[in-house]
């Protein structure tokens, strides 16, 4: 085999860099509020939310990876591996619900002065966000802790995945290719329906920052996503197929995807924001997903460095911990009388935010989660490789 985890672990590293991507992209619209980059750098800022499609691939890839030759059939099997899921992503997403929560409630507080019926629906997230349900419905989905809504859908890939993974362990590479072509359609049918329907008249103007309730119900509806993440699995079964093979191009071939990914992403402004969130690239990060893991060249190397690697496994309480950590440090910077778009102000929270979730990983998840799974079913973990948690 070409890739043994060590390879794999690169994505590790990987997903540090996708979730920085999400953290640099909320910094430029909640922080430097009607500042615009430079053309080029704007795409690039502007298009984090993109972050999320990739994790949804990935989730579908790591998991196809460790589980597509074993898939979890029993009773028993099923209840170790949502065992699992539930003890990598809950400790630090309520973490991020109690960090996020004095934020949320006074803009309850807020809203029930101005529209007590519209402060009601908000306040039914105090309901389903404990229980990962919000996703369901658009006034919902961000209501506490904005980025919790991916969990939420990946809660329901998670709970499918035993079931789809019986039906994907035996296919070829035909029905690979038929159903990656089935999958990304799936994923850019409502988009384009949405667009060409325009149920909440944006006139082609919708944005992550000026979207109605269908467009709300589209970005976040599992549903709707799901086939981003079974694009991702059928990925994991067709390097599981390709694993002894070891093609000369790969470097080029690799070098040509990602350079694909940063225009795109550098020239997000030209494309329609439904497509590009809702799984546009989803292709372009299998692809890079695919190529990495089965590279040994100097990049891979670099990404599954030691650093890359812890940086990659506190991605996931990076990714839920950053916003409440945002809202804190921009009140206090007010109560100081300081510019939170000054060099210094934002460098500190970079660099908080990263130390925190670090230490969030080493101190709150990592124990949690040992303690979950050995209360819960008895024994440790049983991935193949153990550098490649899922994450949401």
């Amino acid at each position: 085999m070409v890739s043994s985890w060590q390879q794999l672990a690169a994505l590790t590293g990987l997903r540090f860099f996708a979730s920085a991507h999400v953290v640099a992209y909320h910094v430029y619209h909640l922080v430097f509020t009607g500042t615009e980059a430079p053309p080029g750098l704007h795409g690039l800022l502007t298009s984090g939310y993109v972050g999320i499609s990739f994790f949804f691939v990935l989730s579908g890839f790591i998991l196809g990876y460790n589980y597509l030759e074993r898939p979890p059939a029993t009773h028993e099997a099923r209840k170790a591996f949502w065992v699992a899921r539930f003890a990598r992503i809950y400790p630090i997403y309520a973490l991020g619900l109690a960090l996020a929560a004095p934020a949320y409630f006074k803009s309850l507080r807020d809203a029930w002065a101005v529209n007590p019926l519209e402060a009601l629906w908000h306040a039914a997230a105090l309901v389903v966000t404990p229980l990962l349900l919000q996703s369901w419905t658009p006034w919902t989905a961000m209501a506490w802790n904005g980025a919790g809504w991916s969990l939420a859908v990946a809660a329901v890939f998670y709970a499918a995945f035993p079931f789809l993974a019986g039906r994907m362990n035996r296919l070829g590479t035909r029905a690979l290719a038929m159903g990656a072509a089935a999958a990304y359609g799936g994923a850019l049918v409502l988009p384009v329906l949405y667009m060409v329907v325009d149920p909440d008249q944006t006139g082609g103007t919708a944005s992550a920052y000026g979207s109605g309730p269908w467009m709300l119900a589209l970005r976040f509806n599992p549903l709707a996503r799901l086939p981003e993440f079974i694009l991702g699995i059928l990925a994991a079964r067709f390097f599981l197929l390709r694993a002894t093979e070891a093609p000369r191009s790969l470097p080029v071939v690799l070098a040509v995807v990602g350079g694909l990914l940063i225009a795109a992403l550098m020239g997000s402004t030209s494309l329609p924001f439904p497509l590009l969130h809702n799984g546009l690239l989803a292709p372009v990060f299998a692809a890079l997903i695919f190529l990495l893991s089965r590279s040994q060249g100097a990049v891979a190397r670099v990404l599954a460095s030691r650093p890359l690697r812890l940086l990659g496994e506190a991605s996931h309480a990076l990714f839920l911990l950053h916003m409440p950590m945002l809202f804190a440090w921009k009140s206090v910077l007010k109560r100081l009388g300081e510019a939170p778009t000054s060099a210094w102000a934002v460098a500190a929270f970079v660099v908080g935010a990263v130390c925190l979730s670090v230490l969030a990983y080493e101190r709150v998840e990592k124990p949690a989660r040992g303690w979950i799974r050995d209360r819960w079913t008895g024994r440790g973990t049983e991935q193949r490789a153990p550098g490649l948690q899922p994450r949401g």
